[in-house]
């Protein structure tokens, strides 16, 4: 009767029963020595594999044969002798061989000096589990050789893989005893074999090297310039420093091991010129450029006699009063603002003071004839137009990543005679720094805090907050919540975030200045010139906020700014600051606001930020022969200003991956550079997608349709709506030929707008009746609930009536 399956055993159990290893285990299973009582199929990791399973109570009795079947050594074995196998074949990893062919290497090392070892190999080809088999030998042998024409010899290592010679495996796999004089002779085999080897590797190799030594002189020939060649040769021997083993095997032989050695130098010669080729693009595209020597691309800007003068202080302190009386005092003055919202409201001021002005912003242009005075944003300069004053606002914007680039260019190109710097004090050392460059005269001149400006020593309630206090967080969803909960309160609130479209922010901050809402929820919009009016208190939510990369702790200059916010000078005597409990323990969230407040924040030093313009793009289309405009970026990103002493890159990368998708479609390289420029949130799907279908629209048949939204949506949609119609504005203003609905679009914007204003007035006050109107509105419904019942039980009794009536006929 044959065993049950659950009392069978597996190999692993078969060394423990007949004393023996699972090596000589195997062999007798392959021979048929031990009979398989079954195969079974198991799953590990995945993957299927059958094992064999045996009869242990058989097995113990095999036991007393396995003295027999080792003298015999397998010549009784139903299989084919386990003697030498041939070249290259592999072979289960013995014991007894692994210890013999030690004492073979052992005596070929201690002759030759160099390192032998086992090729051993893991193999999951077995037949039921994965194993360890001896493939041959490696060996490393290395000489210094001569490679480059006049340079010291480098060393070159091979490691050379090869077969066991049958000599030595007849040795090693002999299944009687071995003797130490067949062990020495198998020594003497195998180091004639090494020695062999490496003779005949080394001659390959020399013949390899004074061939590709020829061919480098005529390689090299090519390259007049003596800078050029030496260069390339300084490159091949930076590599030569790093070259790692030439790996060999028998099957290739000594020629073998020479191509492969020759592979690497021909690879090491093309990355040296392909590499002296890219530094040589790169000196051109800058060069072409000119920003190594970037005042020099502003040639209206040198050849005016421009002097600096920079107010600096706090909020609060009256500079941008300063700078703008400075403006309008001149004959002709230009603006420069980092917010559209505060290009109009410049604008607007000056229309009022009856000065001919005029503005410019990425999406309009209000430029009457004989306009003397116009407000801009920043990325809109002109540097063609000279004036008597130009005023850049916010200097201390030179240190954003993404935007710090056009107030470099600003400083460095505005065509002005007197060119006014408001901002932090923070921003001297960087403007010195950045002046430098030019070498023009600057005036700093320090103004201080107009009112006081204290923390309070209690942080503050949310239910309990006083007309005219602003709430400040740093996120929209932040923003809502603050702002849901203040008005289930009973608060009237405003709301103002940088998600908001300008005029929106506007209509909210005039509500809150009017008194039309109690409570300001914003986020640190309000810290950059917003007109918010009398403003007593700063309330932080929060002393942390997400930077685009991180979430981080607020730094000193971003407190002080939206800080100083409180105690509008003429209004309040002293502004206030304080914090919500959500903030954190309040002894601590009073020290660091107090000293921002108090103390010094950190100045902003180091590089300015810089972005290629449309020539430099251009340029390094041309150099590179390529007219894909993500390459180009990013060539110019990696390149352009790398190592300068003042300038570095501004951030680019979603201006590349925008770039990268336009290349798919069909139009010049200088428009597609237009629509990656383009306002547009890469993280917004549907905008990439509207900003890649005009981009086809404008390529294929020269016109592009307005988009057409409708207005009854939730807040979110409308803000992204918003948003789109402003990139296509913009675009507007570059194609006027191709954008052409212009009025329908800012039609479409301001009834977006107007829809955003309407749901938050909506929402922006309590609804909860009072407890009279409740009772009253509660008695009017029970009465009407009433009459109701009572009609029903009317029509029910009614329906009875009939269906009797009709049933008794």
């Amino acid at each position: 009767m044959s065993k049950k399956s659950k009392d069978l055993v597996s190999l692993n159990h078969l060394p423990g029963i007949l004393l023996a290893s699972a090596a000589e285990c195997e062999r007798w299973i392959e021979a048929g020595l031990i009979p398989v009582a079954e195969r079974r199929t198991f799953q590990k990791r995945g993957r299927a594999f059958e094992a064999p399973m045996f009869d242990p109570e058989v097995v113990a009795q095999l036991a007393a044969e396995v003295p027999v079947w080792r003298e015999q050594g397998g010549e009784t074995l139903k299989s084919a002798p386990h003697g030498p196998r041939r070249g290259g074949e592999q072979q289960p990893l013995d014991d007894a061989a692994h210890r013999r062919r030690q004492s073979v290497l052992a005596s070929v090392r201690r002759n030759t000096g160099l390192y032998v070892a086992e090729d051993i190999r893991r193999t999951e080809s077995g037949r039921w589990k994965p194993e360890r088999v001896f493939a041959g030998y490696r060996v490393v042998f290395s000489k210094p050789m001569q490679v480059l024409p006049d340079s010291p010899p480098i060393d070159i290592a091979i490691e050379f893989a090869f077969a066991e010679p049958l000599e030595v495996a007849a040795v090693v796999l002999a299944p009687a005893r071995v003797e130490h004089a067949e062990l020495a002779a198998a020594s003497e085999v195998l180091e004639a074999k090494i020695v062999e080897l490496r003779d005949a590797t080394f001659e390959a190799c020399a013949q390899e090297l004074a061939s590709w030594r020829e061919e480098l002189e005529t390689y090299l020939v090519a390259y007049e310039d003596p800078d050029e060649r030496q260069a390339i040769l300084g490159g091949i021997q930076v590599a030569l420093e790093k070259l790692d083993h030439i790996h060999a095997s028998d099957k290739g032989g000594p020629a073998g091991a020479g191509r492969k050695l020759r592979q690497k130098l021909d690879d090491y010669r093309s990355k040296a010129a392909a590499r002296r080729l890219r530094h040589l693009r790169e000196a051109q595209i800058r060069e072409a450029s000119g920003y190594e020597r970037y005042a020099a691309i502003f040639p209206v800007a040198r050849s005016l006699n421009r002097r600096f003068l920079f107010l600096a202080g706090p909020t609060n302190s009256g500079k941008t009063y300063e700078a703008l009386k400075l403006a309008r005092e001149a004959e002709t003055a230009e603006i420069l603002s980092p917010l559209r919202l505060l290009a109009l409201e410049h604008y607007e001021r000056m229309i009022e003071d009856g000065l001919p002005a005029g503005m410019v912003t990425g999406e309009e242009r209000v430029l009457p004839e004989g306009a003397t005075h116009i407000a801009r944003t920043i990325e809109t300069l002109d540097l063609h137009r000279a004036v008597d004053v130009c005023v850049i606002d916010e200097v201390q914007m030179l240190g954003d990543p993404s935007r710090g680039w056009a107030w470099t260019q600003a400083m460095i190109g505005a065509p002005a005679k007197l060119v006014v710097l408001t901002g932090a004090p923070e921003a001297i050392p960087l403007v010195e720094h950045l002046l430098a460059m030019t070498g023009e005269p600057l005036e700093v001149k320090i103004l201080k805090r107009k009112g006081k400006l204290r923390v309070e020593g209690v942080p503050a309630n949310l239910t309990k907050l006083s007309r005219g206090d602003a709430v400040v967080a740093f996120t929209r969803r932040d923003v809502h919540d603050l702002r849901t909960r203040l008005v289930a309160a009973g608060r009237t609130v405003a709301t103002v975030y940088g998600a908001l479209g300008p005029e929106v922010r506007r209509a909210e901050a005039a509500r809150f200045r009017n008194g039309e809402a109690e409570i300001l929820v914003a986020t640190d919009a309000i810290g950059m010139g917003l007109n918010i009016g009398p403003l007593r208190r700063v309330v932080f939510s929060t002393m942390r906020k997400f930077d685009g990369v991180r979430e981080r702790q607020l730094t000193a200059m971003e407190i002080k700014q939206i800080a100083g916010r409180a105690g509008r000078f003429g209004h309040h005597d002293e502004g206030v600051v304080t914090a919500l409990p959500d903030a954190g323990a309040y002894a601590q969230v009073e020290t660091v606001i107090g000293n921002a407040l108090k103390g010094d924040a950190a100045k902003l030093r180091g590089k300015a930020f810089v972005r290629p313009n449309q020539e430099t793009v251009l340029s390094a289309s041309e150099v590179l022969q390529t007219d894909r405009l993500g390459r180009v970026l990013r060539h110019l990103n990696d390149t352009l200003v790398a190592g300068h002493p003042d300038l570095r890159m501004a951030d680019m990368e979603e201006m590349i991956a925008l770039a990268t998708l336009l290349d798919t479609v069909d139009m010049p390289i200088l428009d597609r550079l237009s629509y990656a420029m383009a306002p547009v949130d890469g993280r917004e799907q549907l905008a990439v997608e509207l900003l890649l279908d005009w981009a086809r629209q404008h390529a294929l048949r020269g016109r592009v349709h307005a988009p057409d939204f409708g207005v009854n949506t939730d807040l979110l949609k409308l803000e992204a709506r918003v948003k789109i119609a402003t990139s296509w504005l913009w675009l507007a203003q570059r194609y006027p030929d191709v954008f052409e609905e212009v009025e329908a679009v800012v039609d479409l914007r301001t009834s977006l707008n107007a829809k955003i204003e309407e749901k938050l007035v909506a929402t922006s006050v309590s609804h909860r009746r009072k407890p009279d109107d409740k009772s009253r509105r509660d008695r009017g419904t029970n009465t009407q609930r009433q009459r109701k019942n009572r009609r029903g039980r009317v029509e029910a009794d009614a329906g009875e009536a009939k269906a009797q009536r009709v049933r008794g006929r």
